[in-house]
């Protein structure tokens, strides 16, 4: 027996160290694994950087050091895989305002100017209190046409930051935007002051962006090509300012325009970020048809490449060829992206009238984005952008209940909900609104209404409209919905007199008018009412509203 102890107990010892050995080894794979991918970078060996990453997340996804590096390659070869990779380097390490910061960037590469909204607002009181933050959330706010809320932010910027430059040339292209013909003077000449001085050279590529969109869309011809030719010939430009000069030439309709994109073509060959760039710079520019056949000039290695085959299948969908495009994905793999390939695969197979086929490979897309945040955004965009009605507002039902604080889906869905008269599923989720922020008056106003609308007595319609009264009282808005509830009490006085406290300007909305015409009625006074009736045909109804003022109308 003391045999049979001794012989167990070692065979534990042995086991324990064979599983600290392994663990031990595993540690050091990751780490050499790492080492590999940081000299492939020095090296500028892209490729096999990629691979020895791919190791180590495969040992282990929530290594920070690999999804960050991850993120910096796919966002440098300008693939939308960046975003999900940063959205990644976030979720691990969520207090970090430089990844926030990251993430908001690579939104504002690809255009996704909400969801950059939204990583900005997750940055905590102190990473708002730097330039880096200011200047970011300034060209977030510019992108949105948002001029004041720029300049604000610039202006912080330029305090946090005193003797940086580069708060005064991001306000100098606020003010080019504005409507002060005065300021915009003062914007291009401190733009041409920065562009030649010796002791800025960093910002001459800067500068010289800004007046040139400047000029091009003041349709100053001369000075466009002036600013761009000098912009490409800085030494530390950019691709991207190349295809600025092509909108140059394209917009003079210079001569130049046709040799200077095709050798853009061919030196775009050599780079996937360039690829990608130059690809998405024709589709803008309605040449799918020409892209495409350009893609498809590109060596093997190129053309297999992200960079490539996501374009490859945007111009196809633009032009309609769901046989090409279903034949061309049904060989490919997008890696991080493959949900997006499945989504491409079910817009050809719906192209063709094969429903069923359809649905089923957007339901692999669904399945293969995992309910990664980014990966639905990606996917709601998509459907947005295909008309793909009830997939699109399937997808901001997940987003709003798995992530409640994408405030732009949110509101994505509430629009969506009125435009199609959903008013019991709208109920729902102004009500879960609610719930999630019970101080979020608006949506609590919004609960009252459409129960209102509804006989939804559960929710306490008439308690809840005069606890919204009671908290807001001049919101007009607020007093509508408890004057509309009084009268559905027949408390018609009342809720005349409530309603009239609104100015005649607030009355005349065509989103209260019609209530007011309600009310109006009800008070006996059927030739005013007539009017302001017919006033509220200019708002978008619910169907429920619109039973109420048509049987107004007709004296019902």
């Amino acid at each position: 027996m003391r045999k049979l102890i001794t012989y167990f107990f070692c065979f534990i010892v042995v086991l324990l160290c064979g599983y600290v050995g392994f663990r031990s080894y595993k540690v050091w794979k990751q780490k050499h694994a790492l080492e590999m991918a940081r000299a492939f970078l020095a090296s500028s060996d892209e490729r096999n950087a990629v691979l020895s990453l791919q190791q180590v997340l495969q040992a282990n996804p929530a290594n920070l050091e690999a999804n960050r590096l991850m993120a910096r390659l796919t966002e440098a070869a300008r693939s939308p895989a960046a975003l999900i990779w940063w959205s990644r380097v976030v979720a691990l390490n969520p207090q970090s305002t430089f990844d926030r910061l990251a993430l908001a960037q690579a939104d504002m590469i690809f255009g996704n100017y909400s969801a950059a909204t939204n990583a900005l607002n997750g940055v905590d009181a102190a990473g708002k209190q730097t330039a880096a933050y200011h200047n970011l959330a300034g060209g977030v706010a510019a992108a949105a046409n948002d001029l004041a809320g720029a300049e604000s932010h610039f202006l912080e910027a330029a305090r946090l930051d005193p003797l940086s430059e580069v708060p005064q040339v991001n306000l100098d292209l606020v003010h080019l935007h504005g409507s002060n013909a005065l300021a915009q003077a003062q914007a291009r000449a401190n733009l041409e002051r920065i562009a030649t001085d010796p002791n800025l050279p960093g910002l001459h590529c800067q500068a010289l962006r800004q007046l040139t969109t400047d000029a091009l869309q003041n349709k100053r011809s001369q000075a466009a090509e002036a600013y761009s030719r000098e912009l490409v010939g800085q030494t530390n430009s950019q691709f991207a300012d190349r295809l600025l000069r092509l909108d140059v030439l394209a917009g003079t309709g210079s001569s130049e325009f046709k040799l200077a994109l095709a050798e853009l073509q061919r030196e775009a060959a050599k780079d996937r970020a360039e690829v990608y760039e130059l690809a998405t710079w024709q589709l803008a520019h309605n040449a799918p048809a020409d892209t495409l056949v350009w893609l498809q000039t590109l060596p093997k290695e190129t053309l297999t490449s992200q960079a490539a085959m996501l374009p490859a299948a945007e111009c196809r969908t633009t032009l309609g060829d769901w046989p090409g495009l279903q034949t061309s994905l049904q060989r490919q793999n997008w890696a991080e992206l493959e949900f997006l390939r499945h989504a491409f695969l079910a817009r050809a197979l719906k192209g063709q009238g094969l429903t069923t086929a359809a649905t089923g490979e957007w339901e692999q897309a669904l399945k293969a984005a995992n309910g990664q945040k980014q990966s639905l955004v990606m996917l709601f965009n998509l459907a947005a952008q295909w008309n793909f009605s009830s997939e699109a507002q399937s997808l901001l039902w997940t987003i709003v209940n798995q992530y409640p604080e994408e405030r732009w889906a949110y509101q994505a869905l509430s629009k969506a909900l009125i435009a199609g008269g959903q008013t019991r599923p709208l109920m729902m989720l102004f009500s879960r609104q609610s719930k999630r922020a019970p101080s979020d008056l608006a949506a609590k106003r919004n609960v009252a209404m459409l129960a209102l609308l509804l006989d939804a007595r559960e929710f306490k319609p008439f308690e809840l409209a005069q606890e919204v009264y009671r908290a807001a009282p001049t919101n007009s808005s607020v007093v509508s919905t408890y004057a509309f509830s009084l009268y559905l009490q027949r408390k018609n006085s009342e809720a005349l007199a409530a309603i009239e406290k609104l100015s005649a300007e607030q009355l005349e909305n065509p989103v209260i008018s019609g209530y007011y015409g309600l009310i109006l009625k009800a008070n006996g006074d059927a030739a005013r009412a007539k009017s302001y009736l017919e006033l509220s045909s200019k708002a978008t109804l619910l169907p429920e509203e619109r039973k109420l003022i048509d049987a107004a109308k007709t004296g019902a």
